[in-house]
């Protein structure tokens, strides 16, 4: 057998990358497990000295050493609202691109699913877990904190976590919606929320009141209807809200299913958009820039939640000492067809 043919059939180790690289065998084993404390430009060195060199790292050998398994959960509690697809895409980005997979669970807003793919987490030694979590009040995350988990909570709070969370600033994407429909001159205005116990229904329905009282606009509690979060849901009340004797200038629905719901409901009533009611809603899908009219919406920032939540479990992985992030997004208001003056009547 040739020298060269042995060479192929001998594994390339780190300590081989690492020659390569010309850093030291901890540089290279701090990159390939995704610290992102280094240099970028000699990460970048350390992944190209692996590629060329044809180094595969052992999975089963790495788990072992970490008592850790290279894969993560994201756990969400719809993986029918686009928001969490969109959501989880971008945690598999970052994490493929590290060396991790990502095992996606689906609660469907049911805490016993929640608390099964949390035991599931804390029993297969998983490196980390990126949660939405069902309730604000009932989700519980001690047990997989307790038993190490690194675990960073998105898109809604939980009541007595005080670790990494990345989160969209709720109260100033309801404010900002209402306040759009203010100025248009609309003062009979229903928000259609999600059920109470969500922090994220809570916070965007807050900031709608805020913005009303802050124009000295009185708010019915009539006018604040409460839905599943689920679209044919939505659909019925509005239907029903649109068909009774007072109905609203404008809508604002909290959640992107919801909006969903609310526009099929106004353009099956006949009602046109915005000469006869305006509609705001949430989550910039692309259905709601193809149909006419076009959806004003405030939009969140789906991918930068996913991937510094994927960035926030690498650091957790190198820096497990390190501060709790506390990391609030920004929404946007994006302004289509679907809100305008408001008619006299």
């Amino acid at each position: 057998m040739s020298k060269a043919s042995a060479d192929r059939r001998t594994p390339v180790r780190i300590t081989d990358v690492a020659r390569a690289a010309g850093v030291s065998s901890a540089t290279v084993s701090r990159v390939l497990n995704g610290a992102v404390t280094v240099d970028p430009a000699l990460a970048e060195r350390v992944r190209a000295a692996a590629a060329e060199s044809g180094y595969v790292p052992n999975p089963n050998g790495r788990a072992l050493r970490r008592q850790r398994t290279d894969v993560w959960a994201a756990i969400v509690s719809d993986l029918q609202n686009p928001f969490f697809t969109s959501l989880v895409a971008a945690v598999e980005h970052v994490a493929v691109r590290n060396g991790f997979s990502v095992m996606l669970c689906n609660t469907d807003e049911q805490l016993d699913r929640e608390r099964g793919y949390l035991a599931t987490a804390i029993a297969q030694r998983m490196a980390g877990v990126v949660v939405s979590v069902t309730s604000q009040e009932d989700s519980d995350l001690s047990e997989v904190l307790a038993a190490g988990v690194p675990t960073v909570v998105v898109d809604r709070r939980v009541h007595d976590f005080s670790g990494d969370t990345i989160l969209l600033d709720n109260v100033r994407a309801g404010r900002m919606a209402v306040q759009h429909l203010l100025e248009l001159g609309h003062r009979d205005i229903v928000c259609l929320a999600g059920p109470s116990g969500v922090s994220t229904t809570e916070d965007r329905l807050r900031g709608a009141l805020d913005a009303l009282d802050e124009a000295g606009v009185p708010h019915d509690d009539r006018r604040m209807l409460r839905s599943d979060l689920r679209a044919g849901d939505a659909e019925g009340m509005v239907r029903q809200l649109l068909d009774g004797p007072h109905r609203p200038d404008a809508i604002f629905a909290t959640n992107g299913p919801v909006t969903v719901g609310a526009y099929q409901a106004i353009q099956a009533s006949g009602l046109r958009m915005p000469q006869d009611i305006s509609l705001v809603g949430v989550d910039d899908e692309r259905w709601a820039q193809l149909v006419r009219p076009s959806v004003t919406l405030v939009a969140q920032p789906v991918a930068e939640m996913g991937e510094r939540a994927a960035e926030q479990l690498l650091r957790r992985g190198t820096e497990p000492d390190a501060p709790p992030l506390h990391l609030l997004l920004t929404p946007r208001l994006l302004i289509r067809e679907s809100t305008g003056p408001r008619a006299a009547r």
